[in-house]
């Protein structure tokens, strides 16, 4: 997984690049909570443009990593969600939570 971090006016941009599994979950989360805590950001979004599989580890870090953002008064968004990542987060309910 490679995972890129940029300033997007009132939010930070986190891109995703490749799997999104049980190798790469807790990485990806963690980056994520990085972020809140070094910027406390208005909104994360994450960009999913890159990523090309998204299984339950990869969706339970995405929820953990909402749940850290809502704590500190942030939004995480997913943006770019599409192929199978967006099939597994629709069938799954839990791509609402997200946008």
């Amino acid at each position: 997984m490679k995972i890129d971090r940029r300033q997007d006016g009132d939010a930070v941009r986190v891109a995703l690049t490749g799997e999104l599994d049980l190798a790469s979950s807790d990485e990806v989360r963690s980056f994520i909570e990085a972020a809140l805590a070094d910027t406390r950001p208005a909104r994360v979004l994450v960009d999913m443009d890159g990523v090309a599989f998204c299984d339950s580890t990869g969706i339970e870090a995405l929820i953990r990593a909402r749940a850290a953002a809502v704590a500190q008064g942030s939004r995480l968004e997913l943006v770019n969600v599409h192929g199978i990542a967006r099939t597994t987060l629709e069938i799954t309910g839990v791509l609402r939570l997200f946008t």
